[in-house]
């Protein structure tokens, strides 16, 4: 029963979304290729490893914020958010079990190019937790915001210029790694901004979807 639930509602996703549906997965198949490409050329394995967390991770989370975007089309709120109410828990699931498994592949070709070495509890333990707030912050924002464009302009900013700039440009703490051996202080930061984010995320949707 739930099973079939899953498919169906995967199946009306693709037809609601047609080719922005497969934007994400376009986005890892093209990380995957320069990850092939440039990863042995790096000197450094953090240079490969922001395929994953830089551009992977936060695209990840782009297919519930384009799901979400029909709500706030103009006389669709009131028609859809008794639809939304119910499956928004079981959405935000799927997709981080779909999202998951690719951010799992591409962690594996990254070990495959950088070595297994570089994969320390440290650095684990913030993926998951980038990988989640990248799921939920998407969406949360878009509650709050109502538009799809300046949400996506948000994150895709932000992203953009934290990983071109290696966390130089923007004073305050980080959601990204950049080196191996970060400050603790710097580091705790990164791990409360992110924890931070989740919860205030989840409290958000709560507040709009209840």
């Amino acid at each position: 029963m739930l099973m079939s639930k899953i498919v169906h509602l995967f199946s009306f996703d693709i037809k609601l979304l047609r080719y922005l549906y497969f934007f994400p997965f376009i986005a890892y198949l093209l990380c995957a290729i320069l990850m092939l490409v440039f990863g042995a050329r790096f000197d450094s394995p953090f240079m490969t490893y922001n395929f994953v967390q830089g551009v992977a991770v936060p695209i990840a989370g782009w297919h519930l914020v384009f799901l979400y975007s029909s709500l706030y089309e103009e006389g669709a709120k009131e028609t859809l958010i008794v639809y939304y109410r119910k499956v928004l828990v079981l959405d935000i699931v799927r997709y981080i079990v779909l999202h998951g498994f690719f951010i799992f592949l591409l962690v594996g070709l990254s070990v495959w190019i950088i070595g297994s070495d570089f994969f320390t509890k440290m650095i684990i333990s913030h993926l998951i937790l980038l990988f989640l707030f990248f799921q939920l912050v998407g969406i949360a924002l878009l509650s709050a915001i109502n538009s799809l464009e300046i949400t996506l302009a948000i994150i895709a900013s932000y992203t953009l210029v934290e990983v071109v700039t290696q966390g130089t440009f923007m004073p305050w703490p980080h959601l990204f790694i950049f080196e191996e051996f970060a400050e603790p202080v710097s580091l705790g930061f990164t791990y409360l901004f992110l924890s931070v984010g989740i919860l205030v995320s989840i409290v958000q949707l709560w507040w709009k979807f209840k």
